[in-house]
């Protein structure tokens, strides 16, 4: 009895132990079903989510064209002298784009910055010209200042300067070799944040002026050093302050705003700020966004 016993109590723990193993292979196979129901789910989404993203953003992109191609509608108006467009006559990529322009106002180059132009800065005129002189085995360098105001309008004259070639400098003292200067005093020297050196002859009373008497007033000297001769422009600051600053460099400043939207809803909004100059465009600013 007891060893059938004992064999019963071994063939019941036996059958126990299959019953549980079989159990857990099912539990294990419920588990592997949810967890890969779960991946499947997760990479759906994901592809789906993808699916969106590469949608989006590729209506972004088409957005991105199409008020790009208003902006540069505009810039084609002004520099043609015509009057801007406020919509383009087609659709592009499925959008269609709306343009604003506002003139914000007339700038000029001083050393390196952009100055607010004033009332009467066309009453003078700024040229620089760069010259070699074989006597002297360097380059001339000739800031001219003219009058061109009304009647015998009599403008002092506060400063003169000059942005040189980068690469080149003052030769010291060479602006005493000109006798007609508007100074044969040397210069005060700075540099630009791209390494050209920056002249300036600043006046104290008595002013020189110009007039319509004697509209034309000069400031040379001589530069030495390598490299392109490019880049250079003078300025002249008169002392009164509807005149002001006045340079070569000089221009309106308009803001483009151009819209595409497709559907009704906005695909991306481009603000730009740029100047005309001679009938040269030159971008300031360039933002885009989607509001």
């Amino acid at each position: 009895m007891a060893d059938q016993t004992s064999g019963e109590i071994k063939m019941t723990k036996w059958r126990f132990n299959r019953n549980s193993e079989r159990g857990f292979a099912m539990l294990s196979t419920l588990i592997c079903l949810v967890i890969a129901s779960l991946i499947v789910a997760a990479g759906v989404g994901y592809v789906n989510t993808m699916f969106k993203a590469r949608i989006a953003a590729g209506g972004y992109t088409d957005g991105l064209y199409a008020a790009d191609a208003g902006v540069e509608d505009v810039l084609w108006c002004l520099q043609s002298s015509l009057t801007p467009r406020s919509t383009l006559p087609q659709t592009l990529n499925n959008n269609q784009v709306a343009m604003q322009n506002q003139l914000l106002g007339t700038y000029t180059l001083y050393a390196g910055e952009w100055i607010s132009g004033s009332t009467h800065s066309d009453w003078l005129q700024m040229e620089s010209t760069i010259v070699w002189d074989d006597t002297v085995g360097a380059y001339q360098l000739t800031i001219t200042v003219t009058w061109n105001a009304t009647g015998n309008t009599v403008i002092h004259l506060s400063e003169v300067g000059a942005r040189l070639p980068v690469g080149y400098t003052y030769s010291p003292g060479s602006a005493d070799d000109f006798p007609d200067n508007l100074s044969l005093e040397p210069p005060a020297e700075g540099v630009d944040a791209d390494g050209a050196q920056l002249l300036k002859w600043v006046f104290s009373n008595p002013y020189p002026s110009v007039r319509g008497s004697d509209r034309t007033k000069t400031q040379a000297f001589y530069i030495t050093g390598d490299g392109d001769l490019e880049g250079y422009y003078s300025w002249v600051v008169a002392v009164r302050q509807d005149i002001g600053y006045v340079s070569e460099i000089s221009g309106s400043v308009y803001r483009i705003t151009a819209t595409a939207t497709r559907n009704g809803k906005v695909s991306v909004r481009i603000v730009a700020d740029a100047m005309l100059s001679a009938g040269n465009v030159s971008i300031l600013s360039w933002q885009s966004s989607r509001n």
